[in-house]
């Protein structure tokens, strides 16, 4: 479940911010709290998976 979660993390992270690079840089100002809510959920997801392996550990 940590590998899942630390991928699902990373893609959401690595998603979020390339898409919202690219909004920036062409300074549109369409869907950027769609992006802004992708990368924060795959923070959060990361987080999560850092609380459950110092919570429960192996």
């Amino acid at each position: 479940m940590g590998t899942i979660l630390l991928l699902i993390s990373l893609l959401c992270v690595a998603v979020g911010t390339w898409k919202l690079s690219g909004i920036y840089k062409a300074d549109k100002t369409d869907s950027k709290t769609i992006w802004w809510t992708v990368a924060g959920v795959g923070i959060a997801l990361f987080f999560l998976l850092k609380l459950m392996t110092d919570t429960f550990p192996t």
